[in-house]
This record gives structure tokens, C-alpha cells and sequence, in this order.
């Protein structure tokens, strides 16, 4: 008689199979995760040129009519919304649409606060990724958003 002294495997333990899946969760998390900081850094960078796009379209619309737009009352903010007729599409082609739907608000402020003079300065407050607030513009009144700091971009 002959002893086969080679033991043949079937398949994989129970064991084994719990590893390699235990093992595909951490790697799918850490993936997941590095997905979304990507994401948010790519929204961050999106917002930061659109902001800028619409600042260049202030400074043409500013250098064909030497004022800024005067949407709304002066020193009250309004909706960045509200820039669309002064400024689509000759300036620029939209109001892009992450500004609106994050709430960003525009205002407008003329000479000595004489409502007869030209504007001219102008305050977007836009949202920041921490979920925050932040100023941008020409001439920014400090009083426009009290305790909003100025954008670093």
C-alpha cells in the first residue's frame, strides 16, 4: 500500500476568505477617502476661478461704464444672481452656477456714499470649503459683513 504523503487542497478556509475581504475593506476605505479630499480640493479650485472670472467681468463692465454695477441698494447685499443683466454674456457667459447655488451675495458702494456718484467699489461675500464666509473685491467697506474675513485668493 501506498500512502499519498501530498494533501490535496480544495479551496480556500474560512479563514483566508475573511483576510483577503478584510483586507479589500481597509484599501477601499482608504481609497474612498483620498476620493473625497480630491473632490473637495477640486470644488475649492473651481470655486476660487470662478470667483475670479466674475471679478475680471466687474473690472470690464467697471472699464466701459466706470462704475460697477449698481444692482440693489447700496451697502445691502444682494445675490450674486442679480449681476446677470449686467454682466452675461458680454462680460462674461454665466454667472457660474457653484456661486449661486452657494449663496454668494454682491454689493455695491458709491463715492462718499453719494448715490449720485459712480460705484466704485464692489464686495462679493463667497462661501470658503470649511463651509465659512469670505470678502473679495474693490474698496471693501469692512462694515459690508461684519467679522468676514477677506479671502486669501
Amino acid at each position: 500500500m501506498f500512502f499519498n504523503s501530498h494533501h490535496h487542497s480544495r479551496g480556500f478556509t474560512l479563514i483566508e476568505l475573511l483576510v483577503v475581504i478584510a483586507i479589500i475593506g481597509v484599501l477601499s476605505s482608504v481609497i474612498l477617502v483620498s476620493l473625497n479630499k480630491a473632490r473637495s480640493k477640486g470644488e475649492d479650485a473651481a470655486r476660487i476661478s470662478n470667483v475670479k472670472a466674475l471679478k475680471t467681468a466687474m473690472e470690464l463692465y467697471y472699464d466701459d461704464n466706470n462704475s460697477y454695477p449698481k444692482k440693489g441698494s447700496m451697502n445691502t447685499g444682494q445675490s450674486v444672481v442679480g449681476l446677470k443683466p449686467y454682466l452675461v454674456p458680454k462680460y462674461i457667459s454665466v454667472i457660474p452656477e457653484n456661486l449661486q447655488k452657494d449663496g454668494d451675495l454682491y454689493v455695491w458702494r458709491p463715492t462718499n456714499s453719494n448715490p449720485s456718484n459712480p460705484s466704485n467699489s464692489y464686495g462679493l461675500r463667497v462661501s470658503t470649503d470649511a463651509g465659512g464666509w469670505c470678502l473679495t473685491g474693490v474698496n471693501i467697506n469692512t462694515g459690508w459683513w461684519w467679522s468676514t474675513p477677506q479671502c486669501n485668493f
